[in-house]
């Protein structure tokens, strides 16, 4: 009878130590799920912050590109006397956006600006605008003759090995003095002489079926191709972005085919009205040429005329918080093509 007893004594011993042993393991399990889950948790915190940081950096760069860039188009339209004014102009515009921005980032604990002593004036390249603003006249030159085949300007591009050395050309054309006709080649065209002896060409006209009709033809093809037709009474070319009214058009690549330098041409200018802008660069020592003898000097009413102007500046912003820091070097040209 006492050995029954001392065998049930051992049996129950044995199920106890196998039950502290099974909840040792089974808070041990626990503990390690969670401290694992607590480390991928801190890692996709870090991860998280890191993304916001860069993110915060790439807008900031994003900021300085366009306020920058509004900068340059804004004096150059103010049509200044001489390439010095515009230069200290766009400089100190550049000066009064910086002290704007930085002091809103240092309001958040950010460092966040364009470093001054990188703003000067060999950092920024020169150029001429080119316009016309009277809507109500037609494409040709300027003078007394007023020729309808001219060129706006010579060897655009030389010496960049990375740049177009054209930027923002933008046309608005009225539908109601284009050449009608039912297919291209017809009408109003810019032509871009390329150095390689190749031409790129836009037409632009009126097909009566279709509206305001722009087509196109590239160094390297020998048809030329309709890439769109608007319906309405005017239509909006950016010929460096590729665009019509704001939609991109793939088929519309500025001087695709051609090699720099090239010459930039007018032809048919009395086949189409409405107003134009561009900015050709006009570095120091290079062979650009812009036609001034086809154009209006700075300040005149008439149209079309030309400008100093910038064709883009150079410098570098850095970006500071305690867990990132941005320095680099940007190059800001509005609607220069890639």
């Amino acid at each position: 009878m006492r050995e029954r007893s001392r065998a049930g004594d051992r049996e129950r011993d044995r199920a106890q130590l196998i039950l502290v042993t099974g909840l040792a393991v089974a808070v041990t399990l626990v503990a390690l799920v969670l401290l694992l889950n607590t480390v991928i948790y801190t890692q996709n915190l870090a991860t998280r912050g890191a993304g916001v940081e860069d993110g915060e950096a790439i807008g900031f760069r994003q900021e300085v590109v366009e306020g920058v860039g509004d900068v340059l188009d804004a004096e150059n339209r103010e049509e200044y006397d001489s390439e010095i004014q515009v230069m200290e102009n766009v400089t100190a515009g550049i000066s009064r956006f910086d002290a704007l921005l930085s002091r809103y980032y240092a309001e958040r604990g950010t460092v966040a600006d364009i470093e001054q002593s990188t703003v000067t004036p060999e950092n920024v390249t020169n150029g001429s605008l080119i316009h016309q603003t009277n809507s109500s006249r037609d494409f040709s030159a300027a003078g007394n003759d007023e020729p309808v085949d001219w060129t706006l300007a010579e060897d655009a591009g030389a010496g960049n090995t990375d740049a177009a050395g054209v930027r923002n050309f933008t046309m608005t054309v009225s539908r109601e003095n284009l050449t009608t006709a039912d297919s291209p080649p017809a009408g109003f065209s810019v032509l871009l002489d390329g150095d390689s002896g190749n031409v790129w060409r836009m037409y632009v006209y009126d097909d009566v079926d279709e509206g305001i009709t722009v087509a196109v033809k590239n160094g390297t093809e020998g048809s030329t191709t309709v890439v769109h037709s608007v319906s309405g009474p005017e239509a909006t070319i950016d010929l460096t972005a590729g665009t019509i009214n704001g939609s991109a058009h793939s088929e519309l690549v500025w001087a695709k085919g051609i090699s720099a330098p090239y010459d930039v041409d007018f032809r048919s200018g009395d086949e189409a009205t409405g107003t134009y802008s561009l900015t050709v660069a006009t570095p120091d020592g290079e062979a650009t040429n812009v036609r001034t003898d086809n154009l209006a000097g700075p300040g005149d009413e008439e149209s079309p005329r030309w400008a100093y102007a910038v064709y883009a500046a150079e410098f570098d912003v850095q970006f500071q918080t305690t867990d990132i820091e941005f320095h680099t070097a940007l190059r800001v040209a509005p609607g220069e093509p890639e």
